[in-house]
């Protein structure tokens, strides 16, 4: 034991243990702090994968989509439009297949005016964990949107007259 400025000996067994409780209490407040930050980062992470899976899906009932093209129109004029219907059906029949995705809030599919593109959007409810706690319980919704059009000719022969209706 040494001696301190008053004269009164300090004991070394005393202030090592001051010293650690201070370290104790620090790592304990840094894991308060992280906690939360680490089960944010996982919920955002969850919903950035359940993204990447709708829009993958979208992309795929758009393509998928984009065959169904009107044959009369086509044999008739030498035009490339969608037949809404087909197309229609080819977008919902795809999303219905798809793998991984999970139940869908909403999918919308539309067909430009004049029959040239697809539009396909998916919507989906992603539950969460510790953001709910600061969202207040409400899910976050994430939705992907694709478009794709039929490829070939889009100018045949007739295809302005055939996009007014008249043959």
């Amino acid at each position: 034991m040494s001696p301190n400025r008053s004269g009164r000996r300090l004991d070394a067994r005393r202030c090592r243990g001051e010293h650690g409780d201070a370290i104790v209490v620090w790592c304990l407040l840094l894991a308060v702090m992280l906690l939360p930050l680490g089960g944010l980062s996982v919920d955002l992470w969850h919903g950035i994968a359940v993204q990447r899976q709708l829009q993958s899906a979208a992309e795929d009932a758009a393509l998928a989509a984009s065959s169904g093209i009107d044959t009369a129109t086509y044999r008739r004029a030498g035009c490339v439009q969608l037949d809404p219907s087909s197309a229609l059906a080819l977008a919902g029949e795809s999303v219905a297949s798809q793998q991984g995705i999970g139940e869908l809030a909403s999918a919308s599919f539309q067909i430009s005016p004049d029959g040239q593109a697809i539009s396909v959007t998916l919507q989906e409810r992603v539950s969460l964990t510790l953001l709910a706690l600061v969202l207040g319980g409400k899910p976050l919704i994430v939705s992907a949107t694709a478009v794709s059009a039929p490829s070939g000719t889009i100018s045949g022969r007739g295809c302005a007259t055939a996009q007014r209706g008249t043959p």
